[in-house]
């Protein structure tokens, strides 16, 4: 039996002082504690993907034993503490596969995020992040997600007003290294450490930096490392393989990672990174697991009631790839059930074959 069919088995696990720089560390296999008797089962989570993370995406990855834990992407705090009952349906895609929750929340009022943060924390979650990367210009234009990097004593003041109201559950926050300039990265980080998260999840990039490729991502999660050194520190960004995973610790030695973007072009990542944490090969993932999984999340949508096939092709793209000949036939099928038909009669050709 490979390394990926022993995902839900337990796994041995060696002391983080025998993991040297050449590997993935074994530790980031295990646990990691969180208040009120929960943990995330993991140092390596899947990062929040706005616009991906639906029901159909949730119940394909946890039906294939791809991911053992979730950081949903942000609920919007605004107007008001959201009630029960809607937070309730935010989380449910997330819920419904058994598998422990981190919900993200995003803000500018600190009383309306403790709020609703206390109310999260009632419905069962693991733990709660706070958003304060986010560089959609919208999200900054309101004052909210990145735009909170320009005043740190409000990341403080907002992470120990959630610290104070879910005494029972995890408390992290999500930054990025500066709103304009990384030089403002060691202030930031300050201010988070005072508030004592549990876990601190780190882009390396600045808002004003968006999406770009940055010369000196890694030296900047180094340094991070060195300035939050009893806080575990989660790298996000450009993180496609298990090799950039092996680069970027080699690089920072961060206590974990949260991919995001890097699950669409492998699906298999997160499990991917734990075989090499376990020093075992990590497989090659064929055109025909390709296929059968975007068959899964079709059926998975078909279920919801979806009509339309978008969210699927635009899956297919980034997994085979849109010069793939297959994806040139895929991309035609525009209604979820005609697609999914087609995807069924290739698995099943490739079953006979």
């Amino acid at each position: 039996m490979d390394c990926h069919r022993k995902m839900q088995a337990s796994v041995p696990l060696i002391s983080p002082s025998n993991t040297t720089h050449d590997q993935l560390p074994a530790h980031w296999l295990e646990p990691l504690p969180l208040p009120g008797g929960k943990s995330l089962p993991s140092r390596i989570i899947p990062g929040p993907m706005e616009g991906v993370m639906g029901h159909p995406f949730c119940h394909t990855m946890a039906k294939q034993s791809l991911v053992r834990c979730w950081l949903t992407p942000f609920i919007r705090i605004s107007t008001g503490v959201p009630r029960p009952s809607r937070l309730t349906h935010r989380l449910e895609p997330f819920t419904a596969t058994n598998l422990p929750v981190m919900a993200q929340i995003m803000g500018t009022d600190i009383a309306k995020l403790r709020d609703s943060a206390r109310r999260l924390a009632d419905l069962g979650v693991a733990g709660i992040d706070l958003n304060c990367a986010c560089p959609s210009k919208i999200v900054v234009g309101n004052g909210a997600g990145g735009a909170r990097l320009k005043n740190p004593n409000w990341i403080h003041e907002a992470v120990g007003a959630i610290r104070q109201a879910c005494p029972d559950c995890g408390v992290s926050v999500k930054l990025r290294t500066g709103f304009d300039s990384p030089r403002e990265m060691d202030e930031i980080l300050a201010a988070a450490r005072s508030a004592n998260p549990d876990l601190v999840i780190l882009h390396f990039r600045t808002v004003a930096e968006q999406y770009r490729k940055v010369p000196d991502g890694w030296t900047r999660l180094a340094r991070a490392k060195e300035l939050l050194p009893d806080i575990p520190l989660f790298a996000s960004g450009d993180l496609f393989s298990p090799s950039h995973a092996l680069d970027l610790y080699r690089q920072t030695g961060v206590d974990g990672i949260a991919p995001a973007r890097g699950l669409l072009k492998n699906p298999w990542l997160l499990r991917d990174i734990e075989c090499a944490c376990q020093g075992k090969p990590v497989q090659e993932h064929t055109d025909t697991d390709k296929l059968a999984f975007l068959q899964t999340l079709a059926t998975a949508g078909l279920q919801e009631g979806v009509i339309k096939s978008g969210f699927v092709v635009e899956f297919a793209a980034n997994l085979l790839g849109s010069s793939h000949p297959t994806f040139q036939t895929l991309v035609r099928h525009r209604n979820l059930r005609d697609l999914c038909e087609y995807l069924e009669s290739l698995n099943a050709h490739f079953r006979l074959a």
